[in-house]
């Protein structure tokens, strides 16, 4: 039994990714193919998933350090 509850959750972890504008380097041409999977509701292997959920730790990580540096920022460029 399929479910169809919204976005499945390897279409949630590509949108965090891709919404985080994170470099993603060599890394991209794999999520591109895992994205093309998903959308053909291909099943995912098990180095798809852990795939996706490292690029998902890394999405937070990088918008925890963007956060930060936006917090920090204006303190660092003002003159004195």
């Amino acid at each position: 039994m399929q479910r169809n509850q919204g976005i499945s959750g390897p279409h949630m972890l590509i949108k965090i990714i891709e919404d985080s504008k994170i470099p993603l380097g060599q890394e991209e041409a794999k999520l591109h193919s895992i994205k093309g999977e998903v959308e053909r509701d291909l099943p995912l292997s098990r180095e798809d998933y852990a795939f996706l959920n490292r690029l998902v730790e890394r999405a937070n990580e990088w918008q925890r350090g963007t956060k930060s540096s936006e917090d920090t920022e204006p303190a660092d460029t003002m003159s004195g």
